[in-house]
């Protein structure tokens, strides 16, 4: 079935068992929001397509690229052969000439969204990320250190342990950063391994190797791997623990599933049911939160900016918030940023990431630290791929 299909499938599906959206949740598609035009004589035709842009109909959906003083600019995909994802019409009109559709994202913050934590724990805050070829880690606003050549770092819930894939050889590398032991290469037999994760309690860590997860016992000395999942599809990935560590959660192939560490499948979700029925991608991530089961971070991809498709010719991307109990998101990045590689704080107050700002044209990924509600986006200059520890006070 094709894809188009198989997402249409799904809106339906939803249509038929969500309860009734509240006026304040929007239907959104490829990360903006949708709405349908009901007075069509109040729209201008804008930028460089306006001379060829066709008379915009009362009824006809567009997307929302911007919402400023009472006007919006939206975008109608240009229609016809050759056309592309993003070739589109722009027009400029009044707020009160177009009508949100109901969806599952919200327009203003939920009460569900976690509250911020405390500034000192901001500054306690651990981070490990890739630069270049290497692993550097920087703790509160001290100086980066460069730890080895490797690449997805993944730290510990206290900032003390450090895992990463080396950059040469197999398995993955598992590091004391306050020097008490010494560097062990752990799992993985002769293949590299990809995506490792800490529990919230750091007494276990997982890894996806060669399509399958292993799991460590860090509380038992001498404890070997254990296989959690396996016969994983080529591009499964595995996105972290349950908040009480008794399972893993991965995407899988067109599905989120949540499988025990004795490798039964508790849950599948269609990865769709966690915006608006869309697929997305297979580098969409959806990190289970460490403070509460029923949030899930979801980094999912979007269309962007023109200022960032006129030189990255490519889609963007932007994080997100799912709140199972109300079965709704919130968007937390700005459209300006292509958002990936999302990491919780251990406390589930933070988000870090790292983005691509769509200017300068051609600039190197930054690391990003927002609060989980949305608020407090702060740069930490150029990284990749973060990953969170918090040191005890």
């Amino acid at each position: 079935m094709p894809r188009s299909f198989r997402a249409a499938a799904l809106l339906a599906v939803m249509a038929l068992l969500l309860p009734a959206l509240a006026q304040g949740q929007i239907l959104t598609q490829d990360g903006d929001p949708v709405v349908t035009v009901t007075d069509a004589a109040q729209a201008a035709p804008a930028g460089k397509t306006r001379a060829k842009a066709p008379v915009l109909k009362a009824g006809q959906r567009v997307r929302v690229l911007e919402e400023k003083d009472g006007m919006v600019l939206v975008a109608a995909d240009a229609p016809g052969p050759g056309a592309g994802l993003f070739d589109a019409y722009r027009y400029r009109l009044p707020l009160a000439a177009v009508a949100f559709l109901p969806g599952k994202t919200h327009r203003d913050r939920p009460a569900w969204l976690p509250a911020p934590g405390p500034v000192d724990a901001a500054r306690r805050d651990v981070v490990a990320y890739e630069q270049g070829d290497a692993i550097f880690v920087r703790s509160g606003e001290g100086p980066p250190r460069r730890i080895a050549k490797g690449t997805q770092p993944a730290l510990s819930p206290d900032g003390a342990r450090l895992a990463y894939t080396p950059g040469k050889g197999a398995g993955l590398m598992l590091v004391s950063l306050d020097g008490e032991t010494k560097p062990e290469r752990i799992g993985g037999g002769k293949e590299p391994v990809r995506q490792k994760a800490f529990c919230p309690d750091g007494s276990k860590l997982a890894w996806l190797v060669d399509r399958h997860v292993e799991v460590l016992d860090l509380a038992r000395p001498g404890a070997t791997p254990t296989t959690a999942a396996s016969g994983l599809e080529p591009g499964a990935a595995l996105q972290g623990f349950t908040k009480v560590c008794d399972a893993v959660v991965i995407h899988n192939d067109d599905a989120v599933q949540w499988v025990g560490l004795a490798g039964q499948t508790l849950r599948s979700v269609p990865a769709g049911a966690f915006t608006n029925g869309e697929e997305g991608s297979s580098s969409d991530q959806y990190v289970p939160s460490p403070a509460d089961a029923n949030l899930l971070l979801v980094a999912g991809t979007t269309r962007g900016t023109d200022a960032y498709h006129r030189w990255a010719n490519d889609t963007s991307g932007a994080l997100y918030l799912y709140d199972a109990a109300s079965g709704t998101n919130f968007r937390l990045t700005p459209r300006n940023l292509a958002a990936v590689t999302p990491s919780w704080s251990p406390d589930g107050k933070r988000v870090s990431f790292s983005a691509l700002p769509d200017a300068p044209p051609n600039g190197p990924h930054h690391l990003y630290r927002i609060n989980a509600d949305g608020t407090g986006l702060t740069d930490l200059g150029p990284g990749f791929a973060p990953s969170v520890g918090t040191r005890p006070q």
